[in-house]
């Protein structure tokens, strides 16, 4: 972990190009999915603070509660009366408004914290209905770096969000967090 550490230190600290920034910009944080509760005591206990103590400026947008975010009480009864009706259907509409409101929230986090480092945490909240994959090709403009935390592994030039094929040819750097 403390290769990791280092590396995210040397990553966030360099200068940010406030031009318009592709996903290339991003960077995920890949580890094991058993090392979730590891990665975010990670993250808030030695790397965060480690960045505020060397003046390089972070924000946090946690995913735990974003799919509760997404929906109205009514669109979260009628979502459960259609699961009986078509899963499949049903799963796919989840997944494709979920990404959707993904990316526009981290649109909007890039304008509200414009040239700084967004970290990304509790994506495995996400799983089983989004594809990071398909969200970082739909971000555009990004005016923030993104770490984004990447419960997974890459096989054969793939990437495995929570051991299930996520796509591949991110254009984002990727850092694998070892013990």
């Amino acid at each position: 972990m403390e290769e990791a550490l280092r590396t995210i230190t040397v990553t966030a600290s360099q200068p940010f190009d406030r031009a318009a920034v592709m996903t290339d910009n991003s960077i995920l944080l890949i580890y094991p999915p058993e090392w979730e509760l590891d990665f975010r005591d990670f993250i808030f206990d030695r790397c965060l603070p480690g960045l505020k103590s060397v003046g390089i400026c972070w924000e946090v947008l946690d995913l735990t509660h974003f799919l509760f975010d997404c929906f109205e009480a009514k669109e979260l009864d009628d979502l459960q009366a259609d699961e009986f009706r078509d899963y499949r259907h049903v799963r796919q509409g989840l997944s494709k408004r979920v990404e959707s409101g993904l990316c526009k929230v981290l649109q909007k986090a890039s304008q509200e914290f414009a040239g700084t480092n967004l970290f990304v945490v509790s994506t495995v909240s996400l799983f089983p209905l989004v594809k990071f994959g398909d969200v970082m090709a739909n971000l555009r403009d990004l005016r923030c770096r993104l770490f984004i935390a990447f419960p997974g592994e890459e096989r054969g030039g793939k990437l495995h969000f929570m051991n299930t094929p996520d796509g591949g040819n991110y254009l984002a750097v990727k850092i694998t967090i070892k013990t």
